[in-house]
């Protein structure tokens, strides 16, 4: 079994509120992962390489740990998902939670 990612923080991705600055660094990686992506298999981003428990993780996991973070994104993420190919410009983003969900659909779109 694998350990998580998460071992020893005091985030819990379940429960929401406020994502260590890492995760969110991570997340705004997985974004730009996925905008170089050209298919093939799901490109990873290293989450806590500085950590004992950090490792390369698929950008969708990477959108699962911010799956019900409420904090507002920034607006130059906004900006820059909006320009996302295939990205519905009809479903609104101002959440961390709003914009994983809505990437991590996508993703799967492509696998």
């Amino acid at each position: 079994m694998r350990k998580s990612v998460l071992t020893r923080s005091y985030y819990r991705p379940a429960l929401g509120g406020h994502a260590p600055g890492d995760l969110r660094d991570a997340f705004v990686e997985a974004i730009e992962t996925y905008e170089q992506w050209n298919g093939g298999s799901e490109p990873t981003v290293e989450v806590r390489a500085w950590h004992a428990d950090g490792r390369a993780m698929p950008i969708s996991e990477i959108c699962g740990l911010l799956w019900n973070r409420s904090d507002a994104l920034p607006n130059v993420l906004v900006t820059q998902l909006e320009t996302l190919r295939g990205w519905d410009e009809e479903v609104p983003v101002g959440t961390y939670a709003a914009a994983a969900r809505r990437l991590r659909a996508m993703i799967r779109a492509r696998v």
